[in-house]
């Protein structure tokens, strides 16, 4: 009787073994760095929250830059409210979409438990800092409203749902879904800008909420689930794309722009020390876009950059 059993196949028609991934670096290997950048993120949001909420000059440039939108733009402010009431819903519409095919086709069960920790921990996080973070009425004329408004949360949900499909992507694809992202954080934060609902300030600060969230769940998920975010020697992601550098541009024209409108109309030495005393510009509107477009790019810029440098290197 004729047998199936592989006792009877010649030995070179045994299947090949498979062999077993090499890995280089584990992701994540480098703590240090993960410590340094969360220190940078953190410092960036302390210095927001101390030079435009608690500094009186700070204030006055903040709110200049708010007023100078509302009286300059009124046009937009239909379109900037329409958008408001519609894009969050499309947001958080792709984002449920891409977070549900990237669960259950690529499984990545524990990986998709920390993005919605990670995502809940944002804006938790925004609404405690608006009851724990003071704004100080101070004799400068700016008004107090009803105290603070820093960080923004429309901003900082918008943001948060591209930070999820951010972490729950293969590495290749990391730096585009940063540059998407970073273009709908953008169109959010200067529709609110527009509409008066929040300073500049607010809105970066939002992004830098974000930041910090992503990176403390990126870790987790660069130890926990390091099997996708291992690149390989064949593959492009280990190098720059084009996204990160359109990315890093943004950041520093946006960043750039900002500072040199400021230092070519008045500087910060300069500013009035009294609101009544300043006028709603274009330069006022254009200062404050800048800063949040250029922020906004800078903290993607820096994610995008820093999760491709931490993921894992297959061997040859």
């Amino acid at each position: 009787m004729y047998s199936d059993s592989v006792d009877h196949l010649p030995e070179d028609n045994l299947p090949a073994p498979r062999q077993r991934r090499r890995v280089l670096r584990e992701p994540g290997s480098r703590i240090w760095a993960w410590v340094v950048l969360l220190v940078v993120l953190i410092g960036g949001l302390w210095a927001t929250y101390s030079g435009f909420v608690v500094s009186s000059q700070g204030q006055i440039l903040d709110h200049a830059a708010l007023v100078s939108a509302e009286v300059r733009l009124r046009s937009l402010h239909a379109a900037s409210v329409g958008l408001l009431a519609d894009l969050p819903i499309v947001v958080a519409a792709i984002a449920a979409v891409g977070f549900l095919v990237l669960t259950l086709w690529r499984r990545r069960w524990a990986a998709s438990l920390i993005v919605a920790l990670t995502f809940a921990a944002a804006n938790f996080t925004t609404q405690a800092l608006k009851v724990l973070l003071d704004r100080p009425e101070l004799a400068n004329g700016v008004p107090y409203y009803t105290g603070n408004s820093l960080p923004s949360g429309h901003v900082t949900f918008a943001a948060a749902t591209f930070a999820a499909m951010f972490l729950l992507v293969a590495p290749r694809w990391r730096s585009l879904v940063a540059l998407i992202g970073v273009i709908f954080s953008i169109t959010v934060g200067v529709a609110t800008f527009l509409d008066g609902w929040h300073r500049p300030a607010d809105i970066v600060a939002a992004y830098l909420v974000v930041g910090i969230w992503t990176l403390i769940g990126g870790f987790v998920i660069y130890r926990v689930s390091s099997d996708y975010n291992v690149i390989s020697p064949r593959s492009r992601a280990q190098y720059a794309s084009l996204s990160e550098i359109l990315l890093w541009l943004f950041a520093v024209i946006g960043l750039g722009g900002a500072v040199a409108v400021v230092l070519l109309t008045s500087g910060l030495g300069q500013l009035p020390a009294h609101f009544s005393e300043v006028e709603p510009s274009p330069q006022g509107f254009l200062f404050g876009a800048l800063f949040i477009g250029g922020a906004a790019s800078a903290v993607c810029a820096m994610l995008a950059s820093f999760f491709r440098w931490e993921a894992g290197r297959q061997a040859a």
